[in-house]
């Protein structure tokens, strides 16, 4: 440009001394909105599984992560995906070892040290975690992928709740869980309620206690503290937007006095407060208990461990062969008789890392392992309950007494929370340290306030 000297003028440079500290502020500054503005409108490629993946040929290693693999199903699944073309050229490979903590808790720690190392492609992940995954940003948004399979019709709409968060789903469901209540029918009747469960397994003379819950410290004991709330028409412990207590309910009230009453009584032992889930399967299996509450995938395990356990020559293995023989199962019972059945939704959803080093053919492997083929064969071989609507409509499924007794329950959601697992010890904490010192019904009271009080805390942050 000519200016009015005649000498074309030139363009200003950057100012000097404090100017031009100010001047590249301001710079800086705008340089940094324009990118924030582009990643804003342009999208995080690393937050989501791109369906085209599926397209695409799929190669190198994927790493499936999961807990001890009990019922060897998850084996299989990788074998099959292995065998058939649907992954290419990839070679997935299971790690279910790699969890040694007996708790909940203890593997949600590994889980999470896993995936920040970028260990993991594909998580079997517990249906209470998603949340705190999610929000911390440690997982692919697989919404685009659900939708491409119409996963609101075809997906269980009960397990489709778990993986959403933050109006994104952040899984695909895998295994839906809920406990039932299972019995020796060659003693025992199907139990009418609770109240009839506590009076029947008082013992009598030279009997043991009849019933076996999981009272330990950990999630089981929130769980089954939540079934008998529920069951005795409590609301839920947490409000829907997330930020109020609600534990302090007369119905949860009742529920911890039945816990209390039924180690009073004997029905369960004292010792009942060290038990998880493994405990009183054996207790149950060695035939020392007439009524177990416990999951639908145990139930195969009652032939298998008393077959293992008469190839080593255990001399629990009648016993154990005769509970086999003898396994009644049903739904958790009502409150009271005529009641509503009601329990508590579990299960596993299968998630993407976002530090994943081979995303694409870990969709793959979702995808494999999501397939009606592999969901019904699970379902028969392992029971593990069912993800698919229509998987429910097949008659082998159907005449599964451990499938069918979750299926016929209300099953209710705990809360869907980033700092779920803080809830979750802040109750267990102090119903073990109740249950084991067997205080008043002034005290339980105390207790159930207390508990109120600490997870208003954790909401509180």
């Amino acid at each position: 440009m000519i200016g009015k000297t005649g000498v074309q003028d030139r363009p200003p440079g950057p100012p000097k001394g404090p100017s031009l500290v100010r001047w590249v502020a301001g710079v800086t500054s705008l340089v940094v909105i324009v990118v924030l503005g582009f990643v804003l409108l342009s999208g995080d490629d690393d937050s989501k599984a791109d369906v085209d993946w599926l397209e695409d040929d799929a190669t190198g290693d994927v790493i499936y992560c999961s807990g001890e693999d009990v019922s060897g199903s998850q084996r299989r699944s990788v074998e099959d995906f292995n065998d058939s073309s649907e992954g290419g050229t990839a070679e997935a490979r299971l790690v279910d070892n790699f969890a040694s903590s007996p708790t909940a808790e203890g593997q949600r720690r590994e889980y999470l040290d896993r995936i920040e190392k970028a260990q993991c492609d594909v998580v079997y992940l517990d249906v209470i975690y998603m949340a705190e995954f999610a929000s911390k940003g440690l997982l692919r948004d697989m919404s685009e992928y659900l939708d491409s399979r119409d996963g609101a019709e075809i997906f269980d709409d009960r397990m489709m709740r778990t993986v959403a968060y933050d109006d994104k789903l952040w899984g695909v469901p895998k295994q839906l869980d809920g406990g039932v209540i299972f019995f020796r029918n060659d003693a025992e009747e199907r139990p009418a309620s609770w109240q009839d469960i506590l009076v029947r397994a008082r013992p009598q003379p030279g009997q043991k206690p009849g019933l076996r819950l999981q009272l330990d410290a950990y999630e089981g004991l929130t769980v089954v503290f939540l079934e008998l709330a529920f069951a005795a028409g409590a609301k839920p412990i947490v409000s829907d937007d997330g930020e109020t207590a609600n534990v302090d309910q007369a119905q949860a009230l009742a529920a911890l006095r039945f816990m209390r009453d039924a180690i009073r009584t004997q029905a369960v032992p004292g010792s009942v407060t060290r038990l998880g889930d493994e405990g009183s399967f054996y207790t149950f299996s060695s035939g020392r208990a007439r009524f177990l509450r416990s999951w639908p995938y145990v139930q195969p395990r009652f032939l298998r461990e008393a077959q293992l356990a008469d190839a080593r020559g255990n001399a629990t293995a009648p016993a154990r062969f005769k509970t086999a023989r003898n396994l009644g199962v049903a739904p958790l019972p009502p409150w009271q008789a005529g009641g509503p059945s009601v329990g508590v939704l579990g299960g596993h959803n299968l998630v993407i890392p976002r530090s994943s080093k081979n995303p694409e053919a870990a969709l793959r492997l979702v995808d494999f392992l999501t397939s009606s083929e592999q969901i019904l064969r699970d379902a028969r071989t392992a029971s593990l309950a069912p993800v698919l609507s229509d998987a429910w409509r097949d008659p082998e499924i159907q005449a599964n007494p451990a499938l069918s007794a979750v299926n016929d329950m209300e099953l209710r959601l705990r809360p869907v929370l980033p700092t779920y697992a803080q809830v979750s010890e802040a109750i267990y904490t102090t119903l073990r340290r109740v249950l084991r010192t067997q205080q008043s019904d002034a005290s339980l009271e105390q207790a159930l306030k207390n508990i109120d009080d600490d997870v208003q805390a954790v909401l509180d942050g």
